[in-house]
């Protein structure tokens, strides 16, 4: 979906309902990129958001399959490191 919005005249960025109702969050990240301004949701406890990233990356997995991701991530980064990425 795709709005024209406007600025008013204190400067702020009116988002319609219509797509705050699409997003479901009430706070947004602006930034600018190149020329353009993105306007991305976030999470508002930043907590909360990891700890259910983590419960899915951990959903299903053994103790052992953990320890052998664990190690392949080390493993990769210090191949990095060490070629000088």
């Amino acid at each position: 979906m795709e709005k024209i919005v406007s600025f008013d005249k204190q400067g702020r960025l009116y988002i319609p309902e219509e797509l705050r109702r699409i997003l479901k969050v009430r706070t947004l990240r602006a930034r600018v990129h190149d020329e353009s301004i993105l306007i991305e949701p976030i999470e508002e406890d930043p907590l909360e958001a990891l700890g259910k990233l983590g419960k899915e990356r951990l959903k299903g997995k053994s103790i052992e399959k953990l320890k052998k991701e664990a190690r392949g991530e080390i493993e990769k980064d210090a191949a990095k490191k060490i070629r000088g990425f």
